[in-house]
């Protein structure tokens, strides 16, 4: 397709040669039509005159007749018409630029992308999607692709530089021997059936203008003028159809990238799924784990312990029953009673070490239990308690301290976690700035108080913002979550610091 562009580029001069040769040879075969004394000779002489001046005619001016009447015909004036559908069509276009502008200026500017976002219905998700775009280097990606796809058209569609015209001649047997030996070999060498049927006219015009016979010129023009027409529009056709394709290329290159792009973004959030479930379950086995292991070490410790001591104590009972005995046999007799109250002693004490142990296991228990609670109350996120919270219960129900602090923890709460610090310190952030701009409205203001509100909050002190508790009217509105999700997480760290105090104190009294 390409070759048959470059060659009809090149045949456009030779065409414009002939035809403007065509076009002197009719106006000179009228004149000899109408002279009727013209002889012979003189006809003969005419005609090799007027192929001298069509060989010699250069042309530039040829493309100079046709470029003026191509320009006057695209400055021919044309009606202009106003419509309702042409208004709303710039509309949309108007307020697509601006849409558009404002999400470019929205990753520029802090300041104006908070107050975009806030009052624009969609504007949020629209500026993280372009942030995520923007990230991956899509639109670097499909910048490159368009230059590339247009340098490749620019080269596709670049004109071939037309053959200039041949050495000129004097005799007119020359010139056209020599024009029919061009166009034959051109001819032979087409392959569009338009360009093979021009060439086979203009080789008929040239032996009509060697044999000065002009009986079917008129036929023959307007054939000429027909194939020209056909050579231009099937070119202007070319144009469309490589047009047509380029575009079509870049449409789907540009539904293969955003195929690609929502696959890729699915996958990533599988994956990113997938990694915090594993973490979760790593972390839950982990943790059950060390707690098994350090249940069953304390308890063998425990149980270690204890035999020592039981082994000691039966060691030194027998020593004493032996030195007792040994005293006996002496006749000391009067000491039984003394040997009884020892052996008193010996069991209370036994009884006293066992009572220990138990409070000991249960004091650990209960440090256990409360290492759990802090680990899931200090969570970066939210995590629910409720199953350490059963089981603080069911080691401290003889606890009347413990029990009623751990009665004051709502059940919602303990199923659903409280916020992190680190969520709170940013949510109070964004209600500070919030409550700021809201300072000065009323309870029954209305939007325009809120403009006055935001536009006066810019001059007041930031730490008016931080005693939120003696807040009133719209800024105690804004502010209620925070307040409420900062004192669920006060009054769960306040029951676990009791807690701490009274698992401390168990403790020192086992000691």
């Amino acid at each position: 397709m390409l070759g048959v562009i470059r060659q009809a580029a090149r045949v456009r001069p030779t065409n414009l040669f002939f035809s403007y040769i065509m076009r002197q040879q009719f106006s000179q075969t009228r004149k000899r039509i109408f002279s009727t004394e013209a002889t012979s000779k003189a006809t003969t002489d005419t005609s090799k005159n007027v192929t001298k001046e069509a060989t010699i005619a250069p042309t530039e001016a040829i493309r100079k007749e046709l470029e003026t009447s191509k320009v006057a015909k695209e400055e021919s004036p044309r009606k202009k018409g106003f419509g309702f559908g042409k208004f709303i069509l710039g509309v949309t276009l108007l307020g697509g630029i601006a849409y558009g502008g404002s999400i470019y200026y929205s990753l520029k500017n802090e300041e104006f992308r908070d107050i975009f976002t806030e009052y624009v219905y969609g504007a949020e998700k629209s500026v993280e999607y372009v942030e995520d775009l923007q990230k991956q280097g899509i639109f670097d990606r499909l910048e490159k692709k368009g230059k590339e796809v247009v340098d490749k058209v620019i080269r596709t569609f670049k004109p071939t530089p037309a053959v200039e015209p041949g050495i000129k001649e004097s005799a007119k047997d020359v010139i056209l021997n020599k024009d029919q030996k061009i166009v034959n070999k051109k001819a032979e060498s087409f392959e569009n059936p338009i360009l093979f049927k021009l060439t086979n006219t203009l080789n008929e015009l040239i032996n009509i203008l060697s044999n000065y016979d002009v009986k079917d010129k008129d036929d023959l023009i307007k054939r000429a003028q027909e194939e020209l027409k056909e050579l231009e529009v099937h070119i202007d056709l070319l144009k469309i159809e490589n047009q047509a394709k380029i575009q079509s290329t870049i449409d789907e290159q540009i539904e293969k990238y955003n195929q690609r792009y929502d696959s890729k973004e699915y996958e990533l959030k599988q994956q990113l799924e997938e990694e915090k479930r594993r973490l979760y379950e790593q972390h839950y086995e982990q943790l059950k784990s060390e707690l098994a292991r350090e249940s069953t070490k304390h308890n063998e410790e425990l149980k270690n312990a204890l035999f020592r001591q039981a082994t000691e104590m039966q060691r030194r009972w027998i020593r004493d029953v032996k030195v007792m005995v040994e005293q006996e046999r002496g006749g000391r007799l009067a000491r039984l009673d003394n040997i009884n109250h020892k052996l008193k002693i010996l069991e209370r004490i036994s009884v006293d070490n066992a009572e220990r142990l138990d409070s000991s296991l249960k004091a650990h228990r209960l440090w256990c239990a409360l290492r759990s609670l802090q680990d899931a109350v200090e969570q970066p996120h939210r995590t629910p308690f409720a199953n350490q919270i059963t089981a603080m219960k069911y080691l401290t129900s003889t606890d009347e301290i413990v029990t009623t602090v751990l009665s004051t923890i709502d059940d919602n709460i303990a199923n659903n976690g409280v916020d992190s610090v680190s969520d709170l310190s940013a949510r109070f952030a964004i209600v500070r700035e919030k409550v700021r701009r809201a300072s000065l409205v009323p309870e029954d203001g209305g939007v325009f108080a809120h403009l006055l509100s935001a536009m006066f909050s810019r001059i007041l002190f930031h730490t008016a913002t931080r005693e939120l508790n003696q807040l009133k009217g719209w800024p105690k509105k804004l502010a209620e979550d925070w307040i409420k999700a900062a004192k669920n997480h006060l009054e769960i760290k306040q029951a676990i610091e009791v807690i701490e105090t009274q698992a401390t104190l168990s403790s020192l009294s086992v000691v």
